[in-house]
């Protein structure tokens, strides 16, 4: 019999990460899910009855609660719990994201960082940094990033408003710790997602410098719309609802160039287990639009920039610097 294994998923109780937690729990492996309240826990729950009873849930499902991931002190929480527990994981998934594309003023996190940076890099920076001595060292190991084909400006997405680009990271601490010089939503979301690819790689580099057999995927799901409020639309439509039904109408129903969150929930548990991307250091996969509402996961190059071997390293760095500077100092890689 084959021995369960332990995933780990941010951003599984809604959108993409609702559908993968579904598909997830269908392998019976063992899931972590951190969720913010218990507001969004009961949900979460009430929304996976409909696909489970509660004795399989209670057997498979194991929720860290008022998780707030901007914070870094409760990316320190999640550390504890597998620490405390000597839980040791096989994969992790690092899905929760978010962007409020609209806003004119920046939303900060508790430490007074850019949320969107906050909440898509440097938590899940962090959250490894805590966690990778508790990754078995198996060839079926995978730590999986969901990032995005817009971190690319040449990219049907990417090339549409203010573009990506961190500029060797100058002025970059400034524009998120407090000045936000000339600060724009969209293009803080491209970077954050520039930002998961260029940690990826670095992070590829150091395991294969230890010659760990662990891993590293990043993804782009393509244009996801879910159906729900609690997805990842959820700040953007505040600013703009009704140019958010328009957008998403005509990119489901017209040009049909979105994939439904169900096929993307099963793609990223798809990717989880696939033993062809086993042991394979890193790769990056994008879910392209091959036809009208038709869309095929495919092994894809990353943009010039996310490329920078250079930069990957001085966002490491910086991303340490930052950590360190608020007192958190558990970086083991």
């Amino acid at each position: 019999m084959l021995k369960e294994k332990h995933i780990l998923i941010t951003g599984g109780n809604s959108g993409i990460g609702f559908f993968t937690t579904v598909n997830l729990l269908k392998t019976k492996n063992i899931l972590y899910i951190p969720i913010r309240s218990s507001t969004r826990k009961d949900i979460f729950f009430s929304k996976l009855l409909k696909y489970f009873d509660k004795q399989y849930l209670k057997k498979y499902i194991n929720i860290i609660e008022n998780i707030d991931l901007s914070d870094l002190e409760n990316i320190q929480i999640i550390g504890d719990y597998f620490i405390q527990k000597n839980i040791f994981l096989d994969i992790i998934i690092l899905n929760a994201g978010l962007q409020y594309t609209g806003s004119f003023y920046p939303k900060v996190s508790k430490q007074g960082i850019e949320l969107t940076f906050a909440v898509n890099h440097l938590a899940h920076f962090y959250l490894i940094n805590i966690l990778l001595g508790l990754v078995n060292n198996k060839k079926e190991s995978k730590i999986i990033i969901t990032s995005s084909d817009v971190h690319d400006p040449k990219s049907s997405g990417g090339n549409v408003g203010e573009k990506a680009g961190l500029n060797n990271l100058w002025n970059f601490k400034e524009e998120i710790t407090g000045k936000y010089l000339n600060f724009n939503a969209d293009k803080a979301y491209k970077n954050s997602k520039l930002c998961n690819i260029l940690f990826a790689k670095e992070l590829a580099k150091r395991l294969q410098i230890q010659t760990s057999k662990i891993s590293v995927i990043t993804w782009a799901p393509g244009l996801v719309i879910p159906n729900d409020d609690l997805g990842f639309f959820r700040y953007s439509k505040k600013f703009n609802n009704f140019g958010y039904i328009v957008f998403s109408n005509i990119a489901k129903n017209i040009l049909g160039i979105s994939e439904k969150v169900e096929n993307a929930g099963k793609l990223l548990c798809e990717i989880a287990f696939d033993p062809d991307l086993n042991n394979i250091h890193y790769l990056h996969l994008s879910n392209r639009l091959i036809f009208y509402k038709k869309h095929k996961l495919l092994k894809s190059d990353v943009s010039e920039e996310a490329n920078d071997t250079e930069l990957a390293s001085k966002l490491w760095s910086l991303s340490q610097e930052l950590c360190r500077s608020f007192g958190f100092v558990s970086l083991n890689i």
